[in-house]
């Protein structure tokens, strides 16, 4: 299977484009139950390293359960809040540089294994598309609540 790296390149620098252009809007929380644009790149971090487990692990053994992921958990343990923004982001874009050389490496005869959650399997192949849709979402997602701020 051959993953789409240049789409998955084009995504990455342009929220890292998004990213570095609201830096300046960064802190300001809409609302107790909104996550600020910080804490949105935390997540995002938090998403690299959980499936940075799950494309090496799944690598070496066929099958695979790992913990869920608790996202306001995260996010709370993390306290990105006080963390210097342009490093967040510096340290987001060089995580996923190095997601992308794991993905351009992987070894084609794992992409059959499996992470079991909740009864369900899912492969390493679908893990790796799916973090990128989720990451177009993320980028969707930060787009829209930079409006939000802007309207305030």
């Amino acid at each position: 299977m051959a993953f789409d790296i240049e789409r998955y390149r084009m995504l990455i620098d342009s929220f890292r484009a998004l990213m570095t252009e609201n830096e300046g809007i960064c802190a300001i929380r809409l609302g107790t139950d909104k996550w600020t644009l910080r804490e949105m790149i935390g997540h995002l971090i938090d998403s690299a390293s959980n499936n940075h487990q799950r494309f090496v692990r799944l690598q070496l053994v066929p099958s695979l359960q790992l913990p869920g992921y608790e996202a306001e958990a995260w996010k709370n343990v993390s306290r990105v809040e006080l963390f210097d923004y342009a490093s967040l982001v510096s340290f987001w874009v060089s995580y996923n540089d190095f997601l992308l050389h794991l993905i351009r490496n992987m070894d084609e005869g794992s992409l059959d294994h499996y992470w079991e959650i909740n009864g369900e399997r899912k492969t390493l192949a679908f893990l790796v598309e799916d973090y990128f849709s989720h990451l177009e979402w993320h980028q969707k997602l930060f787009s829209d609540r930079v409006a939000e701020i802007k309207r305030v």
